[in-house]
């Protein structure tokens, strides 16, 4: 699974860098994520890393949907870039992230402006054709998109460049898992793009008389690198002219809050010897720490459509549609311990 990490890594490299050449002084980054979600802050420091490996002199700014505020225009306008974060909020699932992009869009459209790699999924015609034409007004919008369904949606109604990506969180640094505690981890969705009912999941693996552990990664930390971050956020939003001179600290501090939410998620999907998973991060996670997993998909059909474009084939990352199916792969996998 490192060949797969060196690999996509190596695609967002080719497409992503020369979006930047001559344009990477100071970057701000939107939406870049500040709440609990592992998978949107593995996201940001790919998009870190990223920055960091290729633009090293770079200067970075960061807005998400608290702190920013219209006072912030005037230090984004002196980007000589903006990316919006990637993730699974381009559509209407998430309106207070879809908010924040159109606001941005509406704000900036002279500006170079990069879309990092995301999913799409709009339910309303009108939200989508809303999004169409203010993205037609843009003079230099780069869409990147990280499957082939939203790939197709795209290029069908956006007149801008679009191009297929993979998710950002293959572009970090490379992360290790820690010793296993128990047989399974199930890291299970608790928010709306839960597809099911996850007993029949949880059955099966009880039949198995391994150990499991079920959890989720949303519940909101507790700690001092959370507070400073909030806190400069909440100074940011209030006092935008302000906190400009001091975005730099303020970027430092997301960034070491990411880099908490990714060791706890580290933490998580460690503990089982085989991880269960409904979280598109939780899926490609469990490929850059070599743990074997099997993956259902999200109400949105993300999970399905990502590991059909840059996952299938890999071994110990099978995506499954029914608790049976998961049962006879577990039935399979004791037959061959056996063997």
């Amino acid at each position: 699974m490192t060949t797969l990490r060196a690999r996509l890594n190596e695609k967002i490299e080719t497409t992503l860098r020369p979006l930047l050449l001559g344009k990477a002084e100071h970057i701000c980054i939107i939406d870049a994520a500040g709440y609990p979600n592992v998978g949107d802050n593995a996201i940001l420091l790919g998009q870190l890393n990223f920055i960091e490996r290729n633009f090293p002199q770079a200067r970075l700014s960061a807005y998400d949907t608290f702190s920013y505020a219209a006072g912030a225009n005037r230090r984004i306008e002196e980007a000589s870039a903006i990316i919006i974060s990637g993730g699974g909020n381009f559509g209407d699932i998430w309106p207070y992230h879809q908010r924040l992009r159109t606001r941005i869009l509406e704000q900036f459209p002279h500006k170079p402006i990069i879309q990092a790699p995301q999913s799409i999924s709009f339910s309303s015609e009108a939200e989508r054709d809303a999004m169409a034409a203010l993205i037609a007004r843009q003079s230099a919008f780069t869409l990147l998109v990280r499957d082939h369904k939203s790939l197709d949606f795209a290029r069908r109604y956006f007149d801008c460049d679009v191009q297929l990506t993979p998710d950002m969180a293959f572009a970090m640094n490379p992360v290790a898992r820690e010793p296993p505690t128990a047989d399974y981890f199930c890291l299970l969705r608790t928010d709306k793009e839960r597809l099911g009912d996850h007993n029949p999941i949880l059955a099966t693996l009880r039949a198995t008389n391994g150990t499991i552990i079920v959890d989720d990664w949303l519940e909101a930390p507790r700690d001092a690198i959370s507070a400073l971050d909030r806190g400069l956020q909440w100074a940011t939003r209030r006092k935008s002219r302000l906190m400009s001179r001091m975005n730099g600290a303020v970027t430092t501090a997301r960034r070491r809050y990411a880099e908490s939410r990714l060791r706890h998620g580290i933490a998580l999907l460690s503990q089982g010897k085989v991880v269960i998973t409904d979280r598109l991060h939780g899926h490609i996670l469990s490929c850059l720490l070599d743990i074997p997993h099997f993956a259902f998909d999200s109400a949105d059909g993300k999970i399905s459509a990502f590991h059909e474009a840059w996952i299938a084939g890999t071994a110990g990352a099978e995506l499954l549609e029914t608790p049976e199916q998961l049962r006879e792969r577990l039935s399979s996998h004791a037959t061959e311990a056996v063997q």
